[in-house]
């Protein structure tokens, strides 16, 4: 038996990801790590962030787990208030879910109400058969010293 960890892909991509991840959008450790897709749509203002489904982020089930559900809509809500917005962190998130995920995934952020100091946004989680899996709902603050909007 090989004791190469190198050969198992999700290792090598864990590798790949923390050598070269950055502290900004899009290039962090867990965006590159569960090798995230980020694109954003100017016209309906929302960003979606899909979700591709391994094997190594499954829970004992196999379907994907929920932890890993909650940080890709995290990230969509997030990336979709930097980019429309301004960096915001994270106050509260409820998340809700309606089935198992066993195939890639599809979240889609919205904003639902940008206050001077608080964003509240949504995002919802579609599988490879546009069925909803999971719901988010979050407040996000703001840390620009003078947000526009």
């Amino acid at each position: 038996m090989s004791t190469d960890m190198t050969a198992d892909p999700a290792v090598a991509r864990a590798a790949e990801a923390a050598a070269e991840a950055r502290p900004e959008f899009g290039a962090f450790f867990l965006a590159r790590f569960l090798d995230l897709g980020i694109s954003y749509d100017d016209e309906a203002r929302t960003c979606t962030v899909v979700l591709p489904y391994a094997a190594h982020l499954c829970n004992p089930q196999g379907s994907m787990h929920g932890g890993v559900i909650a940080t890709a809509m995290d990230v969509s809500m997030g990336h979709l208030c930097h980019h429309f917005l301004s960096t915001a962190v994270t106050i509260e998130m409820n998340l809700r879910f309606f089935r198992p995920l066993t195939g890639p995934g599809r979240c889609t952020a919205a904003i639902l109400n940008a206050g001077r100091r608080l964003v509240h946004m949504e995002s919802r989680l579609t599988d490879d058969e546009d069925r909803l899996v999971a719901f988010a709902a979050g407040s996000w603050h703001r840390l620009d010293p003078n947000p526009s909007t």
